[in-house]
């Protein structure tokens, strides 16, 4: 008879929960996965897919600026009808729910809301279950601060929920949600203002690549006021007027908060069973183990990278570790990208971290012209490529990008810069022409 009802009990259904649950499946355990909500978490419903198809909807708006440098007529005043490609976006993020939910075959999906009693047992509504090891993946949500008004701001998860499209936009917050948003939004026709509490948008960036993102969200149309810090939102005629630290004021029909996301382990009951936090953060080890040696934990609840591939990878290790093969994570090449127009992405420490870090490096930077953009007179694009190399063996330290597919550029690359390539090895091979990729291989 065995002494408990599962071998894994994972909380939470989102990247993380669902890579652990189908870890663990596959190695021939039992395993029961718990969600409270909706399964896939934040990336399928409420994140990285809608909001991606967002910024697809808008490059629309951008294509049909240049049309008619291409020829095309008849075009000129295009109409963006939010409640049909809302439809649209909820009916496709369904269907991938659907298909995660039939991907959970084997694993037993428990409805509610999981407590501990103790590291071997947890409540779901009001059934006991028991397991030799739970892993934490339960994620995070959109930070609110709390401010007089506060309550007339929209989150990012919000926004899902619009029936019509506002005429115009407050985003508090500058980092890669708030910067997405904004230039989204913009595109679909809305006044767009950005107000963020650093000197610089996306914060954690190269300072150069700040520098042109900023350019870029103002040749849109999208003002930008930095150094300021959200104070009071209070109902005005027609929306909302924000009142700033520094005493001025913007006006929009809504307000977006973009601050930042904390954890949901508030009704875990984590004190039962000895798990500790810092700042709101469950505290895990090198293997995603926490303090109660059977509780693990992983994803955005945890002290990580706050991406969906890294949520991932942390399910299936934790997994592995649990069951006697244990593997701990390399975050030294984690990609990441924001999905603008052009994209951004950067793989390795900025300019500012490596020298905080004392490192030995190089610049070597290039811009180009997008072809696309070559025989445009409707817009324009500069493109931004930076590498930091170590001086005298020319190996790659880190890559920054702002350009078109910028994304799928860096992270094809990432292989090859864990495997220690170099500059010189990179300008020595042939590339596709014509490509944007291309001008990552003549760079010197």
């Amino acid at each position: 008879m065995t002494k408990y009802d599962y071998d894994l009990v994972v909380v939470g259904s989102g990247s993380g929960g669902l890579s652990a649950s189908r870890t663990a499946r596959d190695l021939g355990k039992r395993v029961a996965i718990i969600e409270k909500n909706t399964v896939g978490g934040t990336c399928v419903n409420r994140g990285c897919i809608p909001t991606k198809l967002m910024v697809y909807a808008a490059e629309f708006a951008k294509s049909q600026k240049i049309s008619g440098d291409y020829g095309w007529s008849g075009g000129d005043s295009p109409k963006f009808d939010w409640q049909t490609f809302k439809q649209a976006m909820d009916n496709h993020v369904r269907s991938i729910r659907e298909s995660q939910i039939e991907g959970l075959d084997g694993i037993d999906l428990l409805r509610g809301k999981a407590q501990f009693i103790d590291e071997h047992t947890l409540t779901v509504n009001d059934q006991q279950v028991s397991a030799e090891f739970v892993l934490l993946a339960v994620g995070a949500k959109p930070k609110m601060p709390d401010l007089p008004g506060i309550e007339y701001a929209l989150d990012s998860k919000d926004i899902f929920e619009l029936e019509a499209l506002p005429e115009s936009f407050v985003v508090v917050g500058g980092g890669y949600i708030g910067v997405e948003l904004a230039q989204v939004f913009r595109c679909y026709g809305c006044e767009v203002t950005v107000v963020d509490s650093k000197p610089h948008v996306l914060d954690g960036f190269d300072k150069e690549v700040q520098a042109r993102v900023r350019q870029i969200l103002e040749d849109d149309g999208i003002k930008v006021v930095d150094n300021a810090r959200l104070k009071e939102i209070e109902k005005a005629e027609g929306g909302f007027t924000v009142t700033l630290d520094d005493g001025t004021t913007e006006s929009a029909s809504q307000v977006i908060c973009a601050l930042g996301r904390s954890a949901n382990i508030e009704t875990l009951n984590l004190d039962a069973v000895g798990v500790t936090t810092h700042k709101g953060k469950i505290v895990v080890d090198e293997h995603k183990r926490t303090e109660s040696k059977n509780v693990f934990a992983v994803g955005d609840c945890t002290d990580t990278v706050m991406l969906t591939p890294v949520a991932i990878a942390e399910g299936a290790a934790a997994v592995k570790t649990m069951f006697g093969k244990p593997k701990k994570i390399d975050y030294r090449w984690v990609p990441s990208a924001v999905y603008m127009h052009p994209e951004v992405a950067m793989v390795g420490p900025t300019e500012e971290e490596a020298k905080a870090q004392g490192l030995d490096f190089e610049k070597a930077c290039s811009t180009f012209t997008p072809l696309k953009y070559g025989m445009a007179k409707s817009d324009s694009m500069e493109a931004f490529v930076k590498f930091l190399v170590e001086p005298e063996s020319q190996k790659i330290i880190s890559l920054h990008l702002v350009a078109p597919r910028a994304a799928d550029m860096i992270q094809m690359l990432v292989p090859a810069l864990k495997k220690g390539l170099t500059l010189d090895e990179l300008n020595d091979t042939i590339p596709v022409h014509p490509s944007a990729g291309e001008e990552l291989f003549c760079v010197t």
